[in-house]
């Protein structure tokens, strides 16, 4: 419960995912009312969450996501931005299409979303997911699309946590996650748990500095 005694409500983007329904679980488990973004498949087996539709491939599917859920949205005091698929090809077969694609799914949509909870004046703290490699200067042979926007989006993190200091703004650095289809070059995996409770706690923090 937050300080009015109303159930503390977290956003999940791809939530539908092999993480993120293990983000889903976990703060489910911790009794929050949980809101989880889908697109093609929406996880009938999880109970308690409530799933909500929205094609995040375009500006308009975006704004729509927000028109069509204004309400239960206003309610959301915490946002945990999963989504972001990644393009896996060799870095001399990219193209500018590659790049906008990553762009747009993992930078634009991120802060399309925060930017929508913001302005609801109840975001307490916002946790982006990013990956093991971002803010570190080196070459990249297989997802340098995907690379280049989750170091703008760590950057976006950082801008944001200055430009708006009432609300947490943190970001997780996770490996390739077991049973994903994304292997690092490092080779650290990590269990989807571990991430998931990392998550939590970042959000935990943020809520309790409020």
């Amino acid at each position: 419960m937050n300080k009015s005694g109303e159930k503390k409500s977290v956003l999940i983007t791809g939530a539908s995912g092999l993480l993120g329904k293990s983000i889903v679980k976990k703060f489910l488990k911790e009794g929050f009312q949980v809101f989880g973004h889908y697109y093609s498949r929406k996880p009938e087996e999880i109970e308690g969450c409530e799933w909500l539709y929205g094609d995040f491939s375009t500006l308009k599917g975006l704004r729509t996501f927000g028109e069509d859920y204004r309400e239960l949205l206003n309610e959301c005091n915490f946002l945990v931005n999963n989504y972001g698929p990644i393009t896996y090809k060799d870095t001399e077969n990219i193209t500018s299409e590659d790049l906008i694609h990553d762009f747009h799914h993992n930078v634009i949509v991120s802060k399309e979303i925060t930017d929508l909870l913001i302005g609801t004046g109840k975001l307490i703290s916002v946790v982006n997911v990013g990956f093991e490699h971002a803010g570190i200067s080196k070459a990249y042979k297989k997802v340098l699309p995907y690379a280049i926007a989750k170091n703008a989006l760590l950057l976006l993190t950082l801008s944001y946590r200055e430009v708006y200091p009432e609300i947490s703004f943190e970001m997780v650095f996770p490996g390739s996650i077991s049973g994903g289809e994304y292997i690092s070059g490092s080779g650290i995996i990590q269990g989807k748990e571990m991430v998931s409770d990392q998550i939590f706690l970042l959000i935990l923090k943020g809520g309790k500095q409020k």
